[in-house]
């Protein structure tokens, strides 16, 4: 089945297409939950070429998450919304179900901090809850769910399933309705689709659960037709947490005698937006809570590690973590000789480019670096999987490598204008005060835009 085509309004600006306008009030009828996405889908709507709007858009999941379904949607949001500035993201990871992604979710996910989230992922409802659960903690994200298309695997009927009855749908819909999440009953429609078609459940997938491009068309179709801004269900602007700005004006702002800024905020986030009438060179230090940045671990962030060997897909290790503030530095993990070729049992050695050898350890073992900056727990590893499943040997002195970053700016320099700068990420879901130390010249900050998520006072873990 193939998506319908895009038609202009006669007002382009609008960015809408026509199918897009008229479905609206039936989407609004049939789905109440797309008020826990009117915040990221008003400001689209508002967009406009002198005053665009930046969404970061994130897919999450695994293999199917990872399928062209993906590309279609982002196509369609950007036809739709053509003032808009998007920035997507597919982080899936064929394979890894909820007990496993809720692990390289450190790495992946919180971290790129998105303004919404497509989330699907098989596995275990209890790990699928925990990812929902800490995005709700750690970032401002709007969220999007869908129940699964039937598949081949259980021989499922198109004319015989009651999905009310279907167990992970039920749960979908109740882990949705606890964290204020837009959820889609993709499911049941692609039921709807088969029996009205008289379709076999096979002829849209290319195996028995991956989809073939006529299901890749059918299902961005289906989650696409939903992403819609409907002001009659309201904004419910606390679903999702919030997103302030804070002009220059705000009493929650103080400038000190010495040109200084004083920000007063609740949330784990703060990004500074220009107004292009700083001094050229200008530049300020940045503290949070009188602190400098850089001994606060929760600010920092380590990126997924690289793949196994054998060409898989798959990161080797799946999760990294540190007691102590990071370094912004590249990191080695190597095996060593001694390790057992079938991957079971690796002795390896780490090293920073900054901090330098930082120990050895086994993968059967917990490993804490001397520096404690990397963190290794065995059920991490997935090298030995790697093997198995290609039938290969551990490469001689194989290497994983990862890289620390900050989620903070130690400085802060004047810019052109429009242009944001993430001041502090990741820091207690609670008050704080950032200040700004101007060094020379005027900043030309225009606004501070805080985020708040709806969850908690609690900082990013570094290790579960």
């Amino acid at each position: 089945m193939r998506m319908c085509p895009i038609l202009r309004l006669t007002k382009p600006a609008f960015g809408v297409c026509l199918w897009f306008a008229l479905a609206v009030p039936v989407m609004a009828a049939n789905n109440p939950s797309a008020a826990n996405i009117q915040r990221t889908f008003k400001a689209l709507e508002a967009s406009t070429a002198d005053h665009p709007a930046q969404v970061r858009v994130m897919f999450y999941g695994q293999s199917i998450t990872a399928q062209a379904w993906t590309r279609i949607l982002q196509k369609r949001l950007e036809e739709r919304y053509p003032a808009a500035q998007f920035e997507f993201r597919n982080a899936a990871i064929g394979g890894y179900e909820s007990t496993v992604l809720v692990r390289t979710a450190d790495h992946d996910l919180y971290p790129w901090y998105p303004d919404l989230l497509f989330f699907h992922v098989y596995g275990p409802m209890e790990q699928y809850e925990e990812i929902i659960q800490r995005v709700r903690e750690r970032t401002s994200a709007e969220i999007v769910v869908w129940t699964s298309h039937l598949n081949s695997l259980s021989a499922e009927r198109p004319d015989e399933i009651n999905t009310s009855h279907d167990q992970r749908a039920v749960k979908i819909r109740e882990v949705a309705a606890k964290y204020n999440c837009m959820v889609v009953d993709l499911r049941e429609q692609w039921r709807r689709h088969l029996a009205e078609q008289k379709l076999p459940v096979k002829d849209l997938l290319s195996d028995v659960i991956h989809l073939n491009p006529q299901g890749c068309d059918l299902y961005a179709k289906i989650i696409g037709d939903e992403l819609v801004r409907v002001p009659e269900l309201g904004d419910n602007p606390t679903a999702s947490g919030t997103i302030t700005t804070v002009t220059a004006d705000s009493p929650a702002l103080t400038k000190g005698p010495d040109g200084s800024l004083t920000l007063r905020f609740q949330g784990n986030r703060v990004v500074a937006i220009s107004d292009g009438n700083g001094t050229a060179g200008a530049t300020a230090k940045v503290l949070l809570d009188d602190q400098p940045l850089e001994g606060v671990k929760e600010l920092w962030a380590i990126t997924r590690p690289s793949v196994g060997p054998a060409g898989i897909w798959m990161p080797a290790i799946n999760n990294i973590g540190f007691n102590q503030p990071l370094l912004e530095e590249d990191w080695t993990l190597t095996c060593l000789q001694d390790s057992t070729p079938d991957g079971k049992k690796i002795h390896f050695k780490v090293r920073g480019s900054v901090t330098g050898d930082d120990g050895d350890g086994w993968s059967t073992e917990r490993f804490v670096s001397r520096s404690q900056r990397v963190i290794i727990e065995p059920r991490d590893w997935r090298i030995e999987w790697t093997l198995g499943y290609r039938k290969a040997t551990l490469p001689e002195g194989f290497q994983v490598s990862w890289k620390s970053y900050p989620l903070f700016t130690r400085a802060y320099e004047s810019r052109p204008a429009g242009s944001r700068t993430v001041l502090v990420q990741g820091c207690a879901n609670q008050a704080h005060t950032l200040k700004l130390v101007p060094g020379n010249g005027v900043l030309g900050i225009r606004a501070f835009v805080v985020h708040t998520p709806p969850l908690g006072k609690t900082p990013r873990p570094c290790q579960d």
